[in-house]
């Protein structure tokens, strides 16, 4: 968590040196560049999902041999995949730019070359993904944060640099990202081989039909879901891209990187869970599963709210603070997508328990149409005269559905009672929230417009959260498990 805090505050620091020298117009245009890109990778994005919970399970059950077998299953799944996605993707994705897309005739040449250096770090990304997440299953996630650090660091550096170079700005951007990106990933790759047993490649092992049959049946229903939020994001980029161009692009695209660092933020709580819950499930232990599963759910959201109130609170002043002069609309896109994201944590815990259960057809099926109907709901917005960000109510509106198809789904196959989610996730996550709405407006309705201001909504905020977290939200084994460890931890730094 920590990590990503450092993270997320140099990537969100390091944008207004991105923004200020490639322009509103390049900005928006490597945004939209980059929504082509992961359509074209979708899939490999849900196939990691169904590699990494087959290893979980099968290190549940202490099989590490077993592990190998999935690893190596995974590994040519993803050589097959790869090349396929790239050979397909490359002429689609070009076409797009070229005639369909909202581009300045004097950009469209440069916009094909930062799709072609793209594809190199989604081709490495593709065949990194069985051996990344291996990191995750076997909990390695202090490993994970020092290199994702190492990552935050290098294009913290790179956008630094970005107003010191001359020449095509956007084409040396997307050159130094590309770079970045594949020095981590293969030195990931080459860590994983050294340090797991379970990430020797074994040929023989390679192309078993049975796990072939197991990874695709499981990712094939995983794909509408992965294919439903893919559309929901990138889509709507293209969406406003057309109706809009690239400006609001990039209005759309910083409110984005909002939402991915919170998703860093949420995923570094989510990252400790998603394995333990799996692999308390491959031990046949229901009960702790749900308890965590739970727990996911209430911790992730209230890590959220602890950041995301302050934020929406002082949005128009940050934005200015931060960009200097923003693009029209990026307050209310950050704010619509930053409720979205604490909605959708309110039932993350019961996506990985449905997802560690594996019987997941009718779930995907259910929770992945609620997620492709934000694109057409959007569509009827802006068709009726909405202004660009109607988008972000249709997120809203979609991920409410979705997040009500989850909870349905684990009372229906796991037997977990709907009021003990509310009583124990929505309650409390709902009185911290207000609890520290209150504080945040308190301090901005007494106070002018100020660095000062700022910092006080900040602290006010965070502290009502703390207090009613510890009092309200944490159940009593909950406040010992934390006391307990925060008196080791206050030990340990005494005792160096």
């Amino acid at each position: 968590y920590t990590r990503s805090v450092l993270g997320a505050g140099l990537a969100l620091f390091s944008s207004r040196w991105v923004l200020n020298p490639l322009g509103q117009t390049d900005f928006g245009l490597f945004y939209i560049v980059g929504s082509i890109i992961v359509f074209i990778t979708f899939l490999n994005t849900v196939m990691a999902g169904s590699a990494a919970r087959h290893y979980a399970y099968s290190i549940g059950q202490g099989d590490s041999i077993e592990v190998n077998s999935w690893f190596n299953a995974a590994l040519s799944i993803h050589l097959i995949l790869t090349v396929a996605l790239v050979l397909i993707g490359w002429p689609v994705g070009e076409y797009i730019i070229a005639h369909i897309l909202t581009i300045p005739a004097d950009r469209i040449s440069a916009c094909l070359w930062v799709f072609r250096v793209s594809l190199v770090s989604a081709f490495v990304s593709m065949i990194s993904v069985p051996f990344v997440a291996m990191f995750t299953a076997r909990q390695r996630i202090a490993e994970l944060a020092i290199w994702n650090m190492i990552y935050s660091i290098l294009t913290f550096l790179l956008a630094w640099s970005l107003a010191r170079v001359s020449g095509d700005r956007l084409l040396y951007y997307a050159v130094g990202m590309v770079s970045i990106l594949v020095f981590v990933q293969f030195t990931q790759v080459f860590r994983a081989m050294v340090i797991f047993r379970e990430c020797r490649i074994n040929r023989c092992q390679w192309f078993d039909k049975r796990r072939f049959k197991e990874i695709l049946s499981f990712a094939s229903w995983n794909l509408i879901g992965g294919f439903g939020v893919i559309l929901r994001n990138q889509g709507s980029a293209i969406l406003l891209n057309l109706h809009f161009g690239p400006r609001v692009n990039a209005a759309y695209g910083i409110a984005n990187q909002v939402s991915t660092q919170a998703n860093q933020l949420a995923m570094a709580m989510l990252g400790a869970f998603a394995p333990e819950i799996t692999a308390s499930e491959g031990r046949d232990d229901r009960q702790r599963m749900l308890s965590l599963a739970q727990r996911a759910s209430k911790f992730g959201t209230i890590m959220v709210l602890l950041f995301a109130v302050p934020l929406m609170v002082e949005m128009d002043f940050i934005l200015k603070l931060w960009l200097r002069e923003p693009p029209l609309h990026t307050a209310m896109f950050c704010r619509l997508i930053l409720a979205t994201f604490i909605i959708d944590r309110l039932s993350v815990g019961s996506m990985i328990a449905v997802q560690a259960h594996g019987k997941i057809a009718a779930y995907q099926a259910t929770v992945g149409t609620c997620m492709m109907l934000t694109l057409p709901l959007a569509w009827i917005f802006l068709k009726l005269g909405a202004p660009p960000t109607s988008v972000g109510v249709a997120f809203i509106v979609t991920i409410i559905a979705v997040s009500t198809g989850r909870v349905f789904w684990v009372r229906r196959l796991l037997g977990e009672s709907v009021n003990k989610w509310i009583r124990t996730v929505v309650v409390p996550c709902l009185i911290v929230g207000i609890a520290a709405t209150i504080g945040a407006l308190v301090m901005y309705w007494l106070m002018p417009a100020s660095l000062v201001r700022l910092v006080c909504v900040i602290a006010v905020s965070i502290a009502a959260s703390l207090l009613t977290t510890w009092f309200l939200a944490l159940d009593k084994k909950e406040r010992e498990f934390f006391g307990q460890n925060l008196w080791r931890f206050l030990n340990k730094i005494s005792g160096a």
